[in-house]
C-alpha cells in the first residue's frame, strides 16, 4: 500500500512538473519581463540618477518661487549649509543651497543635495545655530533619500519599464518619466507631505548634524516656538499641511538637545542678514 502511495505521489509530481514546464515555455517572456520590471523598480538609484531627479524637482520648485536676488544672503546660507552637510552621512555629495524669495515659511529638500529655504523661514530665525539646525533637517531628508523612497514606492509598472529601458541606453529621464517624478515630489513637498516617521528622523538627524558642526542645537527649539506662534497664518499653509505641528515636533526634539553647549552665533547671523534686509527694503 505504501509503495502505491509513493508511486501515485511521484506520478503527480511528474505531472505537475510537466504542467509547470508548459506554463514556463508559454509565458516565459512575460515572466522574465515582469521580473526585470520589478528589479528596476526596487533597485537603488545611482548618484548620477539621483542628481537628475533632483534637478527636475528643483526646477519645479523654482517655477513656484523665484530665487532671492540677495547674493550675500545666498552666500551665507550656502556657507552654513555646506558646513553642516560636511558632517552628514554623505559629505562628498555635490550640495546646492539656495534662498527662495517668498513670505511662505518653509524649506525644501530635493534628491541629490538640492536644498532650498524661503526668506519667510529666514525671517523666523534669530541665529546661525537655528539656521544650521533647519538646514540640517533638510540635509537629512536628502541623505536618508526620503523623496526617492516615495518615488520608488509609487512607481507604476509602466514607469519601471521606462526606467529599465532608459538606463540600459544611457539616458535616464524621459520627458514622461521626469514629469511623473516631478509631479509626485511636488505633491509630497507642497500637499501631502512625507510620513511622520520621515519628518521625525529628519528633525533628529538635523539637530545631531548642527551639534556635530559645533552649533548649539537647542536653538532649534526657538525656531519651533516661532512656527507655533505662526500656525494658522496664510504664510504657514504649506508647512502646516506637510509637517507635524510645531508643538509635537518640540516634544520629541527637546530630549535630543538637552545640552546647551555649542555656538549660537546670533551676532554673525545679524551681520550677514540685517544689512542685506535693510538694503532690500530701500
Amino acid at each position: 500500500m505504501r509503495n502505491l502511495i509513493l508511486t501515485a505521489a511521484l506520478l503527480l509530481t511528474t505531472s505537475s512538473q510537466a504542467q509547470l514546464g508548459d506554463l514556463w515555455n508559454k509565458h516565459k517572456d512575460k515572466i522574465t519581463k515582469g521580473a526585470q520590471v520589478a528589479q528596476s523598480a526596487t533597485r537603488e538609484f545611482t548618484e548620477a540618477e539621483e542628481a537628475d531627479i533632483g534637478r527636475v524637482v528643483a526646477a519645479r520648485i523654482l517655477q513656484t518661487y523665484p530665487l532671492s536676488k540677495n547674493d550675500k544672503l545666498q552666500q551665507y546660507v550656502t556657507l552654513v549649509g555646506n558646513t553642516v552637510a560636511g558632517y552628514s552621512a554623505r559629505p562628498t555629495l555635490e550640495w546646492h543651497f539656495a534662498v527662495l524669495e517668498t513670505d511662505v515659511v518653509n524649506a525644501f529638500s530635493c534628491p541629490g543635495g538640492f536644498i532650498f529655504i524661503t526668506t519667510g523661514a529666514l525671517d523666523q530665525i534669530d541665529s546661525e545655530a537655528e539656521l544650521a539646525a533647519v538646514l540640517g533637517h533638510e540635509i537629512a531628508h536628502a541623505t536618508q533619500k526620503h523623496i526617492l523612497k516615495e518615488v520608488k514606492r509609487a512607481n507604476t509598472i509602466s514607469a519601471a519599464q521606462d526606467l529599465a529601458a532608459t538606463t540600459s541606453s544611457g539616458s535616464f529621464l524621459t520627458d514622461a518619466l521626469g514629469e511623473k517624478i516631478s509631479n509626485l515630489a511636488y505633491e509630497k513637498l507642497f500637499t501631502t507631505g512625507l510620513s511622520r516617521r520621515d519628518e521625525q528622523e529628519a528633525d533628529k538627524i538635523g539637530v545631531e548634524l548642527a551639534n556635530a558642526a559645533g552649533y548649539r542645537a537647542s536653538e532649534f527649539l526657538g525656531f519651533l516656538d516661532a512656527l507655533h506662534e505662526l500656525e494658522g497664518e496664510s504664510e504657514m499653509k504649506v508647512l502646516t499641511a506637510t509637517h507635524p505641528g510645531a508643538a509635537d515636533r518640540k516634544t520629541y526634539v527637546k530630549p535630543l538637545v538637552a545640552s546647551d553647549s555649542g555656538e549660537v552665533l546670533a551676532e554673525r547671523w545679524e551681520a550677514w542678514t540685517q544689512p542685506a534686509e535693510a538694503s532690500a527694503r530701500k
